[in-house]
């Protein structure tokens, strides 16, 4: 197995720091590919040849190596997955000494390599999901939808079953001190530390969200998840979603409190066939990116939601309202203090037009809110009283992505001479 080659020396360093004698590791044809003395790295060893033949450990006396080319002193033990030999550990030292240690040893190494042989083979299953939701998402033409569920069936999916299906989108925000730890204490190769991470996650998701054969889980990105669940036809809609709601809500938890991250979730519309599934994505797409912009503390989003709509409503004029707002509003989002000003307003609405409210959640006094706003209705020309007025300089705004607010505004001295 090629694999062993590529992560020998790695296990060399890191199974030295168990016992100190000299280690080294060969491959199934005699050549030694790790080893704690590296001048012998690439070395023909061939007592390696008698280990995997033989299939067990051999001792090598100190008299019994005299004639031999490039052999130690010690034991070898040959390094075995699925019953077969794929390499030979050496110990260096007194056999009687060291022996006491091959076990334990050889027990290290073939669990490293089956860990590696594990994430390789989640690797490829990931591989092979991706390919399916890349087709299935990117899907243009009836036969493309065709070849997909064939696709799914040699998976042991049945996306032409009755079930109905959501699409969950799972986008995980992953702290630098977990990624940091992962590095210090992985005995893989750092390359493969984000993606051990994801592995990790993605057991996670799985063991909270999965229910029954027919769910399908995939990485999209490093950080981004799509699950498909399939819906049973016996379980009504809304106590089916108060359910994954809970389930939902303790995966949250364990995320928190277990890996240091959190995640934030959409959910999109539940949808019969195999065509309801691009369907129900893309709700959930616009959905978590609605989400987001709102900055909602509750990090579950439905497509359904008022706020998610209300948000992608604003997000969803056409070019010709937009190019009409901002030519009307231009002298207002031009203004030097335009980013404060239309804070204060995306405040003012989220305080249901509330004067008192919003002058005490900006830190501000009444009267220079008071100030704020009519420099707010001089500019714009609109009515700010009136909720339709409202409405649309609340979606111009909104497409211009100024910023929520952070930290209570700065107050100049003289909140007039600050608008002028």
């Amino acid at each position: 197995m090629g694999f062993l080659k590529e992560i020998s020396q790695l296990i060399v360093e890191n199974t030295s720091k168990i016992i100190e004698n000299p280690i080294s590791i060969s491959d199934n044809k005699g050549y030694i590919i790790g080893c704690s003395d590296v001048s012998r790295l690439g070395s023909f060893h061939p007592a390696s040849l008698e280990v995997i033949e033989w299939k067990k450990t051999i001792s090598y006396e100190v008299d019994e190596v005299k004639d031999l080319n490039n052999v130690l002193p010690g034991v070898a033990s040959p390094i075995m997955i699925n019953q077969e030999p794929i390499g030979v550990l050496g110990i260096v030292g007194v056999p009687a000494e060291v022996r006491k240690y091959a076990q334990l040893v050889k027990s290290h190494v073939e669990l490293m390599c089956h860990e590696y042989l594990k994430q390789e083979m989640s690797a490829i299953e990931s591989k092979t999901l991706d390919n399916l939701f890349r087709y299935l998402l990117n899907s243009q033409k009836p036969e493309d939808l065709e070849y997909c569920v064939r696709y799914a069936k040699m998976l042991g999916y049945h996306l032409d079953s009755p079930h109905s299906r959501v699409c969950f989108l799972i986008e995980i925000d992953i702290g630098m001190d977990s990624a940091d730890s992962l590095e210090q204490n992985t005995q893989m190769p750092d390359t493969f530390s984000w993606h051990i991470l994801q592995n990790n996650v993605s057991e996670i998701l799985r063991s909270y969200l999965i229910e029954n054969q027919e769910d399908i889980l995939s990485p999209l990105t490093l950080d981004q998840f799509i699950l498909i669940k399939a819906i049973n036809t016996e379980e009504p809609y809304e106590q089916y979603m108060k359910r994954m709601d809970h389930k939902i809500q303790r995966l949250l938890q364990y995320l928190k409190s277990e890996n240091n991250c959190s995640a934030s979730i959409s959910i999109g519309s539940a949808n019969d066939g195999i065509h309801g599934i691009k369907d129900s994505y893309q709700a959930a797409l616009k959905a978590l990116t609605a989400g987001k912009r709102l900055n909602m503390s509750q990090k579950i989003f439905y497509y359904n939601d008022w706020n998610i709509i209300f948000e992608l409503a604003g997000n969803g004029l056409n070019q010709y309202v937009k190019d009409r707002l901002k030519e009307k509003l231009h002298g207002f989002i031009s203004h030097v203090n335009y980013p404060t000003l239309a804070q204060t307003f995306i405040a003012y609405c989220k305080c249901n037009m509330n004067m008192s409210e919003t002058a005490r959640i900006l830190f501000l006094h009444r009267n220079s809110l008071v100030y704020r706003m009519e420099k707010i209705n001089e500019l714009t020309k609109l009515d700010i009283s009136r909720f339709d007025h409202c409405m649309l300089l609340y979606f111009a705004i909104k497409d211009t992505g100024v910023p929520e607010i952070q930290e209570p505004l700065s107050i100049n001295e003289k909140e007039e001479s600050f608008l002028t």
